[in-house]
């Protein structure tokens, strides 16, 4: 009997230190720490920043490129892959399917020629299949005989060794600027984005 009563106070003080320190956890302020993910390691390797900037070498050249639509897009995009780009005209801020966004951007580089990239930029976030790309670009407006020069922040998503999910913005009065456009479908500056840690 005395060893059921010893074991049971045993048990209670066992449950009462327990809940003190869940209390004195709950109350002690501290920093965030995102839920685990089965899988994910939270760092990205070399070769996963690696393979990013060859998607974006890939995801620019097509810009260069005489037909964008004749692009190997089955080599770095993913089949239910989701382009946004949140500046531009309606029918191009959403983007669904490798086949519709191979379709959309053989469209867009026609409206501007002699593109050109620079400073390319990557930054890693807490996901090692998600990552922040800056970059600046040039171009040449035929209809308004002005050069489009702006910054680009982009969000990329990766699935598989490809991009899954890609998320653009802009300066909107630089695109104004150079294709006489309003920036009515603007929503905001691009000098509002908050960058992560580069690097």
């Amino acid at each position: 009997m005395n060893a059921i009563r010893s074991m049971t106070a045993s048990l209670a003080v066992v449950v009462a230190l327990t809940a003190s320190a869940n209390i004195q956890a709950q109350s002690a302020p501290g920093t965030y720490t995102p839920p685990a993910e089965p899988g994910i390691s939270g760092v990205a390797t070399k070769q996963q920043q690696d393979e990013v900037m060859t998607l974006m070498a890939a995801y620019l050249g097509l810009w260069s490129a005489e037909d964008p639509s004749r692009q190997a897009f089955e080599q770095f995009v993913t089949e239910d892959a989701v382009f946004e780009y949140p500046y531009a005209d309606e029918a191009f801020r959403r983007i669904e399917g490798r086949r519709a966004i191979r379709q959309a951007l053989g469209k867009l580089p026609v409206m501007a020629s002699n593109w050109t990239f620079a400073d390319l930029q990557l930054y890693q976030t807490l996901y090692p299949h998600i990552f922040f790309v800056e970059y600046t670009a040039k171009a040449y407006v035929p209809t308004t005989q002005r050069i489009y020069a702006s910054r680009h922040i982009a969000r990329v998503t990766v699935g598989g060794g490809k991009i899954a999910n890609y998320y653009e913005l802009w300066e909107r009065d630089a695109k104004a600027a150079a294709f006489g456009t309003t920036g009515q479908h603007d929503h905001g500056s691009i000098a509002r984005c908050t960058m992560p840690v580069r690097i």
